[in-house]
């Protein structure tokens, strides 16, 4: 217990150093980056380059694949925020005297559902794209972004954006392995 209570206590104090470094200026940039509605846009370029390449059928059965891994994550993510019970850092009364509240929210931290829902779909449109785009590794920019927003506005710790992200990528390749085997193998 001893070394679990170092590690929160560490992840405490990398989210207070980060976040100490935020400013007044930045702060409406990393409120727009946080909100999930401006990524729309984002989707629809993923789907016009699936689109480019697979046939049309191919390209609404991936990203239908890929809304229901999205789905399947904020399920997942919700199962163990409910079970974990991790304050935000917001709601952390011992530290957020130290943070400048930029927001409120009143569930809870672990894992992160922003990383999670972000990784899996950056993680399995990269892996589904790789092969036909040479830049198909930029849209891990989107994920980045998305996730430390999460920590300048002292919604998450780094902890529960670093797990977002694993669990983002397990869930991608489950996802990823399945659009392989019956959406992309087969002659749609």
């Amino acid at each position: 217990m001893e070394l679990l209570d170092s590690i929160i206590e560490y992840d405490k104090q990398f989210l207070l150093f980060l976040h100490s470094h935020g400013t007044e200026t930045w702060d409406s940039f990393w409120l727009f980056i946080t909100n999930p509605i401006y990524w729309i846009p984002l989707f629809f370029i993923i789907f016009f380059l699936g689109n480019k390449v697979f046939s049309l059928k191919q390209a609404l059965l991936i990203t239908f694949s890929t809304g229901l891994s999205a789905g399947a994550a904020l399920l997942i993510v919700n199962a163990i925020k409910n079970s974990i019970k991790r304050l935000r850092p917001i709601n952390d009364e011992s530290i957020n005297d130290q943070l400048r509240i930029l927001m409120s929210a009143s569930d809870f931290s672990f894992v992160s559902g922003h990383s999670t829902v972000s990784f899996t779909i950056a993680f399995l449109s990269f892996w589904i794209l790789k092969k036909h785009y040479k830049y198909a590794w930029l849209l891990f920019l989107f994920p980045l972004l998305f996730a430390y927003s999460r920590i300048y506005l002292a919604a998450h710790f780094p902890i529960d954006i670093f797990f977002g992200m694993i669990l983002g990528f397990l869930i991608a390749r489950i996802a990823c392995f399945l659009i392989e085997k019956f959406i992309l193998k087969s002659n749609l």
